[in-house]
């Protein structure tokens, strides 16, 4: 059984396999875990014993692999007495197949599909030929569509009912701010929900200032509303929201009374502040904007998810107003 630092472990494994067990443990710490490297390592080594983890790859560029020829086949089996038997050997037959990347048992019209990919269409034909005359007694129907490759990423382990229920939260908030037509109601209405609908002290949003290099507030909700305080102009080079803004990179802690970057620890104290999440607005591969939310709660690994989400919804909400005023401004 996965307990909840393993899924958290997994999950960044998923993302960036050459994480270091530092970056994981620090992450852990910052949700409120009592963690050590050691004990990161330890942990890898049980799951790869236990075959939890059975390797690691690199995952290439979709558009090399779709320069090789890749095919999807479809499989309907002729089922006799000892199809089970046949199925198996089918299974470790493309277990240990060089060419196979993926393959699946299916329900419906067809029984099995599987994607291989080969360097030429002489070897296709050779695999082809020999995959049809080994499993002759089993398929019923064989289909082969040539297929390109679009998008490659690993399986990121989470608590699948958890977050499936949160999506449709984040979903339903997102299409209630759609009422608005103005952006800048739409982006005070994205901070007032995630005070309400993630039970947080106050949420806010920086626009970076490349003239100023520094991040301007236009944005907040909860208990603090005035968006022309203290953190009302931050420099980029600032440890929290600026660090978000420059590595395009999310902060998270679970402890932010003993976070060196919050500036004032005793107000984070006075306030039971708990936790803190920032996360990068992107558009065209730069950082336009940075979301962040302080709550007093500590937050699990799915509501880290979820913001992760939500995060790249508003950016796609700039990217349409972005791009939209780019046009305008050519015209």
């Amino acid at each position: 059984m996965l307990d909840e630092i393993d899924k958290v472990v997994l999950s960044h494994l998923g993302k960036n396999a050459r994480i270091s067990s530092h970056e994981i443990s620090k992450t852990l710490q910052d949700m409120g875990f009592t963690i050590t490297d050691r004990a990161v390592r330890q942990r890898l080594a049980r799951l790869e014993k236990n075959k939890t983890i059975i390797g690691y790859s690199t995952i290439l560029n979709p558009e090399i692999v779709s320069e090789k020829i890749n095919r999807t086949i479809l499989v309907k089996f002729k089922f006799s007495k000892n199809v089970d038997e046949i199925v198996q050997r089918l299974t470790n037959y493309l277990n240990e197949s060089p060419f196979c990347i993926y393959s699946a048992r299916l329900s419906g019209d067809f029984d099995w599909i599987c994607h291989f990919v080969f360097s030429s269409i002489e070897q296709y034909d050779l695999e082809t030929n020999n995959f049809l005359n080994r499993f002759a007694d089993l398929i019923a129907d064989f289909r082969s569509y040539e297929s390109k490759v679009k998008k490659s990423s690993p399986y990121v382990l989470f608590d699948e009912h958890v977050l499936h229920e949160r999506k449709l939260e984040v979903y339903a908030i997102l299409n209630s701010i759609r009422k608005h037509d103005n952006l800048n109601d739409r982006l005070q209405a994205i901070v007032e929900s995630l005070v309400k609908h993630f039970d947080a002290k106050f949420a806010r949003i920086w626009f970076v200032d490349k003239k100023t290099k520094s991040l301007i507030l236009k944005y907040s909700a909860g208990k603090y509303k005035n968006i022309h305080g203290e953190f009302s102009k931050i420099p980029y080079n600032s440890l929290k929201i600026g660090s978000i803004a420059r590595t395009r990179k999310p902060v998270v802690s679970n402890d932010v009374v003993h976070d060196p970057r919050i500036k004032y620890p005793e107000w984070a104290k006075k306030d039971k502040l708990k936790s803190f999440a920032g996360y990068p607005l992107i558009y065209k591969g730069e950082a336009v904007a940075v979301l962040g939310m302080f709550s007093e709660k500590t937050f699990l690994p799915t509501d880290f998810e979820i913001l992760e989400i939500f995060s790249e919804q508003i950016s796609k909400e700039l990217s349409g107003f972005f791009e939209t005023k780019e046009f305008l401004d050519k015209s």
